[in-house]
């Protein structure tokens, strides 16, 4: 099949390496056996067509040629969205690249995005890393210092955490912090795990309104795709279904530290490897058109960033639909309490 017949991916999600110095209680990647690494120069072979990408790990701060595969990555592919996802351990180090980028014309362009599950003690517990939340801390104070601005806050839902959202969310608006969130998943060949089940739907969809509540006001279209984003995760915790048709392989992949070209980080089906054959090739070769039939109706449904904002932006009529409801409904609710409020406040004649 011709190249030019098939819409290329615009986003991906990219590990950089599987080296992790984390011990998280959702995700195995730090038990997976490190193999072969990409060479920064082997990044250039990625489509140029991607423009929003992901990079994690692992612990992508464990490379320390990272900066130099940013370089190669904004050479061949100019993002408009490039997000370092971290743990932010390695508070040194991560303020000393965030010094680089600074430097760079596309530093602009750039978030570095930190977990963060839980306040204080509990972080540290799901993390599995004593002091892990003071050295989060640490990461975003340094970064706020050298004058990065754009630093990312995230929190991942797991059964025993579910309360712990809305803290975690307060802390990320009063550092002016971008944040988001997301469910563990169980994924075979990324996450390593099956464990990840019983998560508190009600909790997450008791906190997760009170945030949509709050942003829906807003006419910025990021803020808006967050709202339906979310909408979509309680839809997820209740339901173990995609709110939206799955955007794997049509408009995003996954790229694992050796090479290998997956859907998604949930599907373990290999389509190629970039360091055998050429992307255009991986792409129109006849297993990534076994898997395209297998995502259109996709065996593990999922919901989360790398999947679900491609998907919001290939069904925006339905997502725009939505969110025009939740503002007016909104609206409605505020005007009653307003003059429901304000009758009882008139003096009695």
């Amino acid at each position: 099949m011709s190249i030019n017949k098939i819409k290329l991916p615009t986003s991906a999600v990219i590990a950089v390496t599987y080296r992790c110095n984390s011990r998280c209680q959702m995700c195995n990647i730090w038990q997976t056996p490190t193999g072969y690494e990409l060479k920064p120069t082997e990044y250039l072979k990625l489509p140029a067509e991607l423009g929003d990408i992901n990079i994690t790990g692992g612990e992508p701060f464990l490379r320390n040629d990272l900066l130099e595969i940013i370089d190669n990555i904004f050479t061949k592919c100019n993002p408009r969205k490039l997000v370092i996802s971290s743990n932010g351990y390695l508070s040194e180090r991560i303020i000393a690249v965030g010094q680089e980028i600074l430097k760079k014309d596309y530093h602009s362009r750039v978030t570095i995005a930190l977990s963060l599950d839980g306040i204080g003690d509990t972080h540290d517990k799901i993390r599995g890393v004593p002091g892990a939340f003071d050295l989060v801390l640490a990461s975003i104070k340094g970064l706020q210092t050298i004058g990065f601005k754009n630093i990312g806050l995230g929190f991942t839902f797991l059964a025993g955490n579910e309360n712990c959202y809305e803290a975690v969310y307060n802390l990320a608006k009063n550092m002016n912090l971008n944040f988001g969130a997301t469910i563990a998943h169980n994924a075979e060949h990324y996450f390593s795990t099956q464990a990840n089940c019983g998560i508190d739907s009600q909790a997450v969809a008791v906190q997760v309104n009170k945030t949509i509540n709050e942003k829906i006001g807003s006419f910025a279209k990021n803020e808006l795709g967050k709202c339906y984003f979310l909408h979509g995760l309680i839809f997820w915790s209740k339901t173990n279904k995609s709110i939206l048709p799955c955007a794997a392989l049509s408009d995003s992949i996954f790229l694992d530290p050796e090479g290998n070209i997956y859907p998604c980080n949930i599907l373990n089906i290999k389509i190629g490897n970039l360091t055998v054959k050429d992307f255009d090739d991986i792409w129109t070769g006849e297993e990534a058109e076994k898997a395209r039939k297998i995502t259109t109706a996709c065996p593990h449904p999922c919901w989360m960033v790398c999947t679900g904002k491609p998907a919001i932006k290939k069904h925006w009529l339905k997502a725009g639909i939505w969110i025009l409801n939740r503002k007016v409904s909104n609206l409605i609710c505020y005007s009653k309490t307003f003059f429901k409020k304000g009758f009882r406040g008139f003096p009695k004649i």
